[in-house]
């Protein structure tokens, strides 16, 4: 029995680690799992590599764009794009953590063709494309029989249209066939613009997340599905006006779901921007098995929130110099239970008694950061660095109900005793046109600099039967980054018009 219980323990302990990675790498837009994940680092994925990290506000996409179907635009002409990103976020070469991974790579192709109609009182594009994402995390511990492990590979082809009539209703709408829905994704937008420098928008979109989980602890194999598919329905207003530019979307039916970003000119070429995105998520249910068994199950609220405030000034020849300061919180709080049945016999279980859990996991960031670029006819060229200071939190309540059922005790709390990850992130990133072609290359390399434990938290104990060491895990966890970690991203962008 004193066994089966020490098992169970590690295998709550696993939740909790598991809980810790949903925190991080929660839902998002289709096909951005990896995104998510860079998001917690860098603004906006990796869209913003060549500025150091932080997106331009008010932001648009450079490449066509199906999930956001007014940027199908192919500027009255043809166009042909391919995108290429690759992410190794991070990876363990030495340490009791030695081949964990986190790894992810993503290609994006499209072509556009434009029309009129009307006499060009209608312009329009139509757009054809094919995604594929793909991605692995890993964090395995032979000391101690820890393995945890996501590998997923989705694909997508889409189509769309974009329309614009008389230069004040434009029209978007496309269709993605998805590997995450039974059914197509039909991402649609509707802009007015009356006056024109103010838009009145709506936009349906898709958040979507889906994975497998599996753990191994201890000679027993987990399983936990990971299953968030959302649709979105926003109303939005974009103001144009006298050097103020800015955008505030807010969800249907979430009051607390909106964003807002904006950028506003001063004299002598002097510029602010600032941002503030919150949004909570649909609440996760997923049931997981061990050797498998139904064993438990997971419920619990997902929300993310990010502010952020800058200062810019534009040069003479081309130059834009800017910093900013970005505050970003991501929370996941819930509970569940666990039968122990799962890792003792059907007798042990019977006097061990069935595990009920509280949790909660977070992790913010504070990013510090200076960038600067040069826009010229040919060239183009961006260089730009953060400091980013991490601040992770996880903590799971148990309890055991007793002998059939009846009572509790068993009590007792785990913490995540990582209390400080402090990293830098140096991005470059270089841009071409040569006639109809112009292509975009940016790189960025992460640089950790210290990682701090809670002092208040106990010393490891000695080591016991099944090679835990008695206390946390996640102290361990923290050798990712102590031990040699690589954490690059590249990032190519191809585009041909005609």
């Amino acid at each position: 029995m004193v066994q089966a219980t020490r098992r169970f323990h590690k295998f709550l302990k696993s939740i909790l680690f598991t809980l810790w990675l949903v925190a991080q790498f929660g839902p998002t837009d289709a096909f951005a799992f990896s995104d998510e994940v860079m998001d917690t680092f860098l603004d906006r994925g990796v869209t913003a590599v060549a500025r150091g990290g932080l997106g331009k506000l008010p932001a648009e996409p450079e490449a066509l764009d199906f999930e956001a179907p007014l940027y199908l635009d192919s500027k009255e002409g043809y166009r042909i794009e391919t995108g290429y990103e690759g992410r190794l976020t991070a990876k363990v070469y030495d340490g009791r953590w030695k081949g964990s991974i986190a790894d992810s790579d993503r290609l994006e192709t499209a072509v556009a063709a434009s029309f009129s109609l009307s006499g060009g009182s209608i312009k329009g594009s139509v757009a054809a494309g094919y995604g594929y994402n793909g991605y692995e995390i890993r964090a395995v511990n032979s000391k101690e029989d820890t393995y945890v492990h996501a590998k997923e590979n989705f694909e997508a082809v889409k189509g769309g249209v974009y329309l614009n009539a008389f230069g004040k209703v434009s029209l978007g709408a496309s269709i993605i066939d998805t590997e995450y829905r039974k059914a197509p994704e039909i991402p649609l937008q509707l802009e007015v613009s009356a006056p024109q420098w103010l838009k009145v928008g709506y936009q349906h979109s898709y958040s979507n997340f889906a994975t497998d989980l599996d753990l191994r602890l201890l000679g027993h194999e987990g399983n936990l599905p990971l299953k968030s598919l959302e649709s979105i329905d926003s109303l939005y207003l974009k103001l144009d006006y006298r050097g103020i530019r800015g955008k505030l979307s807010q969800e249907l039916g979430v009051a607390k779901n909106r964003m807002v970003e904006a950028k506003v000119d001063l004299p002598k070429s002097w510029y602010l921007v600032g941002a503030y995105h919150r949004r909570d998520y649909e609440d996760i249910n997923q049931g997981f098995t061990v050797d498998g068994t139904p064993s438990g199950y997971v419920k619990g609220a997902l929300r993310k929130e990010a502010i952020r405030a800058g200062v810019g000034k534009k040069l003479q020849g081309g130059w834009n110099l800017e910093a900013n300061f970005r505050h970003g919180s991501t929370a996941f709080d819930g509970g569940g239970g666990a039968s122990s049945l799962a890792v003792a016999g059907f007798w042990p279980s019977l006097i061990v008694g069935n595990y009920n859990y509280l949790t909660s996991a977070s992790i913010s960031a504070n990013q510090y950061h200076i960038g600067g670029e040069f826009t010229g006819e040919r060239y183009s060229f961006g260089v730009g660095m953060q400091y980013i200071d991490l601040k992770p939190a996880a903590q799971v309540d148990y309890w055991r109900s007793s002998i059939f059922g009846l009572g509790s005790s068993g009590a007792d709390s785990k913490k995540l005793t990582v209390q400080r990850i402090d990293m830098i992130f140096l991005g470059a990133g270089i841009g071409y046109r040569w006639k109809h072609i112009e292509a975009k290359y940016a790189m960025g390399q992460f640089i950790p600099v210290s990682v701090r434990d809670n002092k208040e938290e106990p010393p490891p104990s000695p080591a016991t039967p099944g090679g835990g060491g008695g206390s946390s895990i996640f102290p361990e966890i923290a050798d990712k980054i102590r031990h040699y970690p690589g954490g690059g991203l590249h990032r190519l962008l191809v585009s041909v018009t005609f």
